[in-house]
């Protein structure tokens, strides 16, 4: 997670992408925190997951991303049931660097579930009874630092592929289901 060598994340349309809903919250570029959790009241900018399944597993006030000189950083505020990054439980209060592709969990279990990622724009399709709205999910890879392994990267390519495998194999169920007579 802590990745000293990091190219800053500059000019990209980024957004927090919930896994377990296929839907994509835009991170907006002019703000320098953008606050994650069941606000009161939802100010501009804030992602507000009170309306997503398992909502029960969030704080009100449960963690933020802080934008500094381009970088992307995940905090836990002090949540209940803590803030992960790729699977590993965050210390409150500590900053943690954004990669592309990282897996954010709000809780245990990945029952809410985000990947960082820069938006895509997807051609649309001639409409169907078989189509849904297309989402692209790019993944890319390269040295972030000079210590970066094959290990590492092939590590955090499967966990992101099992996340994405995850959503893919719900949104066939969901369209089956409709299929159905």
């Amino acid at each position: 997670m802590q990745n000293s060598g990091r190219l800053p994340i500059m000019g990209l349309g980024l957004e927090l992408f919930h896994v377990q809903t296929d839907t994509s919250f835009a991170l907006l570029p002019n703000l320098t925190t953008i606050r994650i959790g069941k606000p009161k009241s939802h100010f501009l900018g804030d992602i507000n997951v009170s309306d997503l399944p398992n909502a029960n597993f969030v704080s009100r006030n449960h963690a933020e991303i802080q934008i500094e000189k381009n970088i992307y950083y995940i905090v836990d505020v002090g949540s209940s049931n803590g803030t992960f990054l790729n699977n590993i439980r965050l210390e409150p209060k500590n900053r943690y660097p954004l990669n592309l592709g990282d897996k954010i969990d709000l809780g245990p279990g990945s029952k809410v579930t985000f990947l960082f990622l820069s938006k895509q724009k997807v051609a649309p399709e001639p409409p169907t009874s078989l189509n849904n709205p297309s989402t692209v999910i790019q993944l890319e890879f390269g040295e972030t630092s000079a210590q970066a392994t094959l290990k590492e990267s092939l590590s955090k390519f499967f966990r992101i592929f099992g996340s994405i495998l995850n959503s893919t194999w719900r949104s066939l169920k969901k369209l089956f289901k409709k299929l159905r007579p």
